[in-house]
């Protein structure tokens, strides 16, 4: 299942990332790219840690909804 992200600036440089859907997945880098290769791996041992434990995976439409309400917050 593909969950979305988000991507946002840190103010020392660089970015973080996180899977929103899944709490407490989130990598940090430099660079957009290693951002999101770090992203990747922290999501896959995510996934796989929930499958070991039998945890059921958050539902894809309640994550979206997540995504689109962060995304409406204004500052």
């Amino acid at each position: 299942m593909i969950y979305p992200i988000v991507i946002y600036p840190c103010e020392e440089g660089g970015f973080v990332a996180e899977v929103p859907a899944l709490k407490g997945c989130l990598a940090q880098g430099e660079t957009l790219e290693e951002t999101l290769q770090e992203l990747i791996t922290v999501r896959t041992l995510w996934l796989e840690t929930a499958e070991k434990y039998g945890q059921k995976l958050p539902d894809l439409g309640n994550a979206i909804a997540k995504v689109k309400a962060l995304s409406a917050i204004t500052i």
